[in-house]
């Protein structure tokens, strides 16, 4: 499972990927599938009462929580943020208690859209990457793990996200003291 966006600039590079195809090539998205596996015994989508942050304190701040929001339809129509670790934070602002779609970055906003709507349709965790963080951070990458988790086993009400960014250039610091 792959998705590519078509030729829009917003997207600069924007990759879907099924997260089980990087297990073996990263550390970090092998530890966290494997934990949410433990803590579920691999049958169901984690629910919130699985994550323990004690058992996640040296990656915390890398980690984002996303509640989602459906309409009266039952489709999926935005994302509050509930849980944003400091590092985060230093690229994108204290966003705690926020919308997605309140975010200035709408090139941001749209690729969280997308990975939130691929994980409410696959109910599968993914791998998310862009090779530039937003239109006023191109010397950043992301690649995050978005995991979905359920309360009720069916759907998709939050989702587990874990980031990844680094510098595009090595030996660039990647904290918000340069922006």
């Amino acid at each position: 499972m792959s998705f590519v966006a078509d030729n829009d600039p917003v997207f600069e590079n924007f990759r879907i990927e099924d997260a089980e195809q990087w297990r073996a090539h990263d550390p970090i998205v092998e530890k966290d599938l494997c934990y949410f596996e433990v803590k579920t015994g691999g049958k169901r989508m984690p629910r919130r009462a699985d994550l323990n942050p004690v058992d996640m304190k040296p990656s915390l701040s890398e980690v984002a929580l996303l509640e989602l929001i459906y309409d009266d339809g039952g489709a999926f129509v935005d994302a509050k943020v509930s849980l944003v670790g400091g590092r985060l934070e230093s690229f994108y602002g204290a966003v705690t208690g926020k919308l997605v779609s309140e975010y200035d970055a709408k090139e941001v906003c749209e690729r969280v859209f997308q990975a939130c709507k691929h994980c409410t349709e696959f109910k599968k965790p993914i791998m998310v990457m862009a090779d530039a963080l937003s239109n006023f951070k191109r010397y950043l990458t992301i690649a995050a793990l978005y995991l979905p988790m359920s309360s009720d086993g069916i759907t998709v009400d939050r989702i587990f996200l874990h980031a990844q960014v680094k510098s595009k250039y090595s030996d660039w610091p990647t904290s918000n003291a340069i922006l």
